[in-house]
C-alpha cells in the first residue's frame, strides 16, 4: 500500500511519457548506429554532412549520437517529476533547434548532423512532444488538505526569565514573603 505522503503532491503526468520518449529516441539512435550511419565524418559550418539511410531516416554517427544522448538524458530524468519536466524542455529545445537549422540549411545541421526530410520531421515532432510534456502538471492533489496541516502549532512559552524577574521585583515591593526568602512561586524557573 502506498504511503499517504507520496500522494499529497499528486501524480505526475510528465514522468511516464518522458521515459517512453527517451526509450524511443535511445532505440532510434542505437538502431541507427548498428544498421546505418556510424561514420563521424563532418564538414562543419560550410560543408554538407552525408549519412546512410535506415527506414527512411538519414543519419550519420553524430545524428545517432544526438538521439542516443537525448534519449539517455530523458530516460535518466524520468523517475523524478521536476527532472523529467526540466530535461524534457531542454532536450525539446535542442531537438527543435536542430530541426529548424536542418530545415534552413537543407541537408544537415551545420555540416555535422546529417538529416533528410524524415529526419527533420522526427526531430521536430520529438521537440514538439517534449515541450508539451514539459508543461504537464501533477494531478490528483488533495485540495481539502492544506500544505501546513502537518506542521504542529508553535507552543508559546508560559514564562520567560524576564517575566520571572519582573514578577519577583513586584512581589518584593509588595512585601511578599516568598520573594524576600528566595522561595519559588509556582510556574517560575531557575
Amino acid at each position: 500500500m502506498a504511503s499517504k505522503n507520496r500522494n499529497d503532491k499528486g501524480v505526475s503526468l510528465a514522468k511516464g511519457p518522458v521515459g517512453v520518449t527517451g526509450i524511443i529516441l535511445l532505440a532510434a539512435g542505437i538502431l541507427g548506429f548498428v544498421f546505418a550511419g556510424n561514420s563521424f565524418d563532418a564538414s562543419p559550418v560550410d560543408g554538407t554532412a552525408q549519412g546512410e539511410t535506415f527506414l527512411g531516416f538519414e543519419a550519420n554517427g553524430w545524428t545517432n549520437l544526438l538521439l542516443i544522448g537525448a534519449g539517455a538524458l530523458l530516460l535518466f530524468a524520468s523517475p523524478m517529476h521536476w527532472a523529467a519536466k526540466s530535461l524534457s524542455l531542454i532536450v525539446g529545445l535542442v531537438l527543435g533547434a536542430a530541426s529548424v537549422i536542418a530545415l534552413v540549411d537543407g541537408d544537415d545541421v551545420f555540416g555535422i548532423f546529417a538529416a533528410n526530410g524524415l529526419t527533420k520531421l522526427l526531430l521536430g515532432a520529438a521537440a514538439a512532444l517534449l515541450i508539451i510534456l514539459a508543461l504537464l502538471p501533477r494531478v490528483g492533489k488533495n485540495k481539502n488538505k492544506r500544505d501546513d496541516d502537518h506542521i504542529e502549532p508553535r507552543r508559546e512559552r508560559v514564562g520567560s526569565r524576564d517575566d520571572d524577574y519582573e514578577r519577583g521585583l513586584r512581589d518584593a515591593q509588595a512585601g511578599n514573603h516568598r520573594a524576600s526568602t528566595g522561595a519559588r512561586s509556582p510556574g517560575t524557573r531557575r
